[in-house]
């Protein structure tokens, strides 16, 4: 599906990092360096690495220790990587663990840094300002053989679905759980995004019934891009990472996909990757006038939606 008239080129680049170990300051600088590498290579318009991007992936076990490796936002890792996107003139979507203004209070968060190295401010449905994402749905997930993750033991959950205004396009982004959704993703389309970002750290949870945890990751995005007609670009982690005496197998998959559902560009599983691609944000007006959903909506009819219980 192409417009010559419409065409908006935007080049993405997606990073799917392999295991880190338990140094922050080793992943953080393998981190920069690898995105300098990205960064002079394909000279994006966006780039994006996985969720909790530069600690290995702590929820999978709890342990009050890793409290310390939050910051805040502002600080010290926004910072250096601000710089980065001053440098290279891109704008990078961070995600990070985020110690809260309030003592006692974490969240699971992303900035977006502009090419000019200033973080930029999201709008809430409300008006509100938002300087960050907060991860909304908090899981707490039980695998095959008693295998648990409790994110709760670390996040507080966000309050809503900011969007950015960036000079290339406006972007919405969803963390690793919050794709599950398919509401959160309507809320950030309704305001007008045009790329929804998603930066996960997921590992396989042992079920062996059913499609496999890399075949429900694509399918569900693709359906989520086809039901919005909007651009999805998703990172995850791929390969073997160990926190504590606790082994994780990451799926990979990140991928790139068209507002008719089309996969663009997808990584390999189980191991790191980097994958790029220049996409045509003019294909989200023409796939919405094709799939003429928005204007048949029956929003009066969906009183469901907003209970608390069912």
């Amino acid at each position: 599906m192409s417009d010559k008239k419409s065409a908006r080129p935007v080049k993405i680049s997606l990073i799917q990092r392999g295991p880190a170990e338990e140094d922050k300051e080793k992943t953080l600088r393998d981190l920069l360096d690898q995105f300098r590498q990205v960064l002079e290579k394909e000279r994006p318009d966006f780039i994006m690495p996985i969720e909790l991007c530069t600690t290995p992936y702590f929820p999978a076990v709890s342990d009050e220790r890793y409290f310390a490796w939050a910051e805040p936002i502002p600080g010290r890792t926004t910072e250096l990587f601000a710089e980065t996107a001053r440098q290279y003139e891109t704008c990078i979507i961070l995600p990070i663990f985020e110690k809260g203004p309030l003592e006692g209070v974490y969240y699971n968060s992303a900035v977006v840094l502009g090419p000019d190295g200033n973080m930029i401010q999201g709008r809430a449905a409300d008006g509100a300002p938002a300087y960050r994402y907060v991860k909304t749905h908090i899981p707490k997930l039980t695998g095959a053989k008693g295998y648990i993750i409790d994110e709760t033991y670390y996040f507080t959950p966000g309050d809503g679905f900011p969007v950015f205004d960036t000079p290339k396009a406006r972007i919405g982004i969803l963390i690793c759980h919050d794709r599950r959704y398919p509401e959160a993703w309507r809320e950030l389309v309704l305001q007008g995004a045009e790329i929804v970002f998603v930066p996960v750290d997921s590992p396989i949870l042992g079920v062996k019934k059913g499609a496999t945890f890399e075949e429900m990751f694509v399918a569900e995005l693709r359906t989520r891009a086809l039901e919005n007609c909007v651009w999805v670009c998703a990172t995850n982690q791929g390969g073997i990472e160990k926190v504590q005496d606790k082994k994780n197998e990451f799926f990979g998959r990140s991928c790139i996909i068209n507002p008719t559902g089309k996969v663009v560009k997808l990584a390999p599983a189980s191991q790191p990757a980097v994958i790029s691609a220049t996409i045509n944000l003019g294909e989200v007006e023409i796939a919405r006038r094709f799939m003429n959903t928005f204007n048949r909506r029956r929003p009066e009819l969906y009183r469901l939606i907003n209970r608390t219980q069912i």
